[in-house]
């Protein structure tokens, strides 16, 4: 998995991304998103969406690590 590969994922769940970096490398990876697809969203449900994605690469060990900063563009 690289970051095309991750950033192509994301766009293709949420709509409205402003900001999508993503950095790491192997199967370790720190991700940030401002999207007001997190509006009105807890941290946790935003966790919960974005980890939701990724469950698969998770468990078969393509992914080893995820780091999230999740935020509404009010929020930044």
């Amino acid at each position: 998995m690289d970051n095309n590969q991750i950033q192509e994922l994301i766009r293709s769940y949420l709509d409205d991304v402003s900001d999508l970096s993503i950095s790491g490398q192997d199967c370790n990876f720190s991700i940030k998103i401002v999207s007001k697809d997190f509006i009105n969203m807890s941290t946790i449900d935003r966790h919960k969406i974005i980890m939701k994605l990724f469950t698969d690469l998770l468990q078969s060990g393509e992914l080893h690590a995820i780091s999230l900063d999740l935020k509404a563009p009010s929020e930044v």
